[in-house]
């Protein structure tokens, strides 16, 4: 049986209340007990930075609502520009990507020129999860995020050169829980988990709820981001990804026009 969105929120904010607690408590150590010894200050380490990942995993438990449809959830609609949300959800994940040694590069039309009307919040956190994966995927390697104009609205596409997804796990990768057959193993913390695997899905959601979409396919791009240079190079080298922002109209959701 679904779970609603109310269930989201309560078991969601249960947990996120405890947790802001214990890391308050960490916090606090690492800040003022001027007298922890090496070991114990490299354990409260250890405990914040799983304390931190644990935060994101909520924050994806709270999102799961849009893996269902629900035409009368409520959205903050205003006009917003998509290569600012772009901007947004790439500084979000400068952390991430300096540690797996990922260098992000933007290629976009002038900021104003694909200006969309939406919840520019759910739609940065959509483009988030995509390029989180990307980056997840591609340890050493580049992602190239490129800003478009369409004519169903601006079009956003993230390509990662991590190497191609055989067709059984590339056809579920929006499914829930589909992104984790893509998403190798940390080599220092096999164990550890960055995300719960529904963000891809969760994405694919908020933006069928703009009226947009997302799609992933295989990408044949050489590294400077050129057309393959003949058949030999058209080996898989990575995922392209194609995010639709669409764009809320009165006419789609009049509550919230």
């Amino acid at each position: 049986m679904w779970m609603d969105d109310e269930f989201f929120g309560r078991v969601g904010h249960d947990l996120r209340g405890e947790l802001a607690t214990m890391l308050a408590g960490i916090h606090y150590l690492l800040r003022y007990q001027k007298d922890l010894g090496a070991g114990s200050r490299d354990m409260l380490e250890r405990v914040r930075g799983a304390g931190e990942r644990l935060k994101r995993l909520l924050d994806e438990f709270d999102n799961a609502v849009w893996l269902r449809e629900d035409a009368s959830r409520p959205m903050s609609i205003a006009r917003c520009d998509a290569v600012e949300l772009v901007r947004r959800a790439a500084a979000h994940l400068e952390e991430l990507a300096a540690a797996r040694g990922v260098h992000v590069s933007l290629d976009a039309e002038p900021e104003g020129a694909t200006m969309i009307e939406g919840d520019p919040e759910l739609l940065r956190v959509a483009l988030e999860y995509v390029l989180g994966f990307a980056i997840l995927r591609s340890r050493d390697r580049p992602v190239t995020i490129r800003v478009a104009r369409a004519e169903g609205g601006p079009v956003v596409t993230v390509v990662d050169e991590a190497g191609p997804v055989s067709p059984e796990p590339l056809a579920r990768l929006l499914d829930p829980f589909g992104e984790r057959a893509a998403i190798p193993a940390d080599p220092v913390a096999p164990r550890r988990r960055e995300r719960l695997g529904l963000g891809l899905a969760i994405a694919r959601g908020i933006l069928d709820a703009h009226g947009g979409g997302l799609t992933v396919e295989p990408s044949t791009e050489r590294l400077d981001g050129g057309a393959p240079a003949s058949a030999a190079d058209m080996s898989a080298d990575g995922l392209r990804f194609t995010c639709t922002l669409g764009g809320i109209g009165g006419e789609k959701r009049p509550e919230l026009a």
